[in-house]
């Protein structure tokens, strides 16, 4: 008999409740998530210089131009200093559709860190964008301020992809790790 060795992620999800609550994982298309009627969180890993060139970053900015461009243009205003807004997140609304709302997290400048240093970009991007939730009027966009507003009471996911594992190249493990720490329900998203 053959026995398969366990991965951390596998052996977390069989031996311990609390970490099945915070991430479900889906099978499917991220973008279909956004047939509920609450505000539709859709985050995804972004780098700090405005471009959305590849991967699932290249999905959203097809499908959500008016929404590249604001990231873009948030960007823009950081160029000086990209490294400042690493770690943190951007919420902006997504134009074509009213109950949307795209997350960008800035987990990299443009992806020349160390898989470790953005899981921990990660963790702080998640935990700046849980504070953005339990305060909108942080937030810079009025009409994402509001959509959340509206939204009180309400549990609210983040919707993902596995992010950081495509051209960012971080073990999904590291990044997993890092959104149970900000304790934070998400849902993520599996081809």
């Amino acid at each position: 008999m053959q026995f398969r060795r366990l991965t951390r992620s596998v052996f977390k999800h069989i031996v311990c409740d609390k970490y099945m609550t915070l991430i479900k994982y889906v099978r499917g298309d991220l973008f279909s998530a956004v047939t509920t009627a609450k505000p539709v969180l859709l985050a995804h890993a972004c780098n700090c210089l405005g471009v959305w060139g590849g991967g699932i970053a290249a999905i959203f900015k097809r499908k959500y131009p008016g929404s590249y461009k604001l990231y873009n243009e948030y960007c823009k205003k950081h160029s000086k200093n990209p490294e400042s807004i690493l770690g943190t997140s951007l919420l902006v609304p997504a134009v074509q559709q009213e109950n949307v709302i795209v997350v960008c997290l800035f987990t990299s400048v443009i992806g020349q860190e160390s898989p470790h240093e953005i899981a921990k970009n990660t963790e702080m991007a998640m935990l700046d964008l849980k504070n953005k939730l339990q305060h909108p009027e942080m937030i810079g966009d009025l009409h994402v301020q509001e959509m959340l507003k509206d939204a009180i009471g309400k549990e609210l996911s983040v919707n993902m992809p596995k992010i950081n594992s495509g051209i960012f190249g971080v073990p999904w493990e590291f990044t997993e790790d890092a959104l149970e720490k900000a304790d934070m329900k998400c849902t993520v998203y599996e081809l």
